[in-house]
């Protein structure tokens, strides 16, 4: 009697891979809500951080050279600069008397936040040119006069609040209260 034997295939259908497929798709769709909200405001962060990191920058230059720093915005953008609070280097003439012998070099810092993160600040700030006087950190490290900034990214990721003590110079970095504070 001949016996028949089946051989085992070794291949998948396509309907099985296509059923694999359609599950991972589901899962994917399932997990994203989760995974954006639990990401979502990683670039708003990064970004707070780089400014914390300028006025902590700014403040420490102020008190080892011994004159004031300004920080300063472009409003609604994400440019940003840093340097001593003199005419010369505000003036678009890039540069400031570097052979005053009062002053050390000095330091001057031009960036741009990540992404489509922009500031937010008051309109009462002073401005100069294309710049808006955001703070300015006296050579005792105090600053100027309370600072409160917010950084937005264009989606709906919670703005976060940097705010400067005009006694002490502290920064501090917060997410925006739900009722706009």
């Amino acid at each position: 009697m001949a016996q028949f034997r089946r051989h085992r295939r070794r291949g998948l259908t396509l309907i099985e891979v296509l059923l694999v497929m359609a599950m991972l798709i589901i899962l994917a769709v399932v997990a994203y809500p989760s995974l954006s909200a639990m990401y979502g405001d990683v670039k708003v962060k990064a970004a707070a951080d780089q400014v914390r990191a300028s006025w902590t920058e700014a403040r420490a230059r102020a008190i080892e050279d011994g004159r004031p720093y300004r920080f300063a915005v472009k409003p609604d953008g994400g440019d940003f600069h840093v340097a001593p609070d003199a005419a010369e280097f505000w003036d678009g003439s890039g540069g400031g008397n570097s052979a005053n012998e009062n002053y050390p070099a000095p330091h001057i810092d031009e960036g741009t936040l990540t992404g489509s993160i922009t500031f937010s600040v008051p309109d009462n700030l002073p401005t100069s040119g294309e710049w808006t006087t955001v703070a300015i950190f006296n050579a005792d490290g105090s600053c100027q006069s309370d600072v409160e900034i917010s950084l937005k990214e264009d989606d709906d990721s919670t703005p976060i609040v940097i705010r400067a003590r005009a006694m002490t110079g502290a920064i501090t970095v917060k997410k925006q209260s739900s009722g706009g504070e």
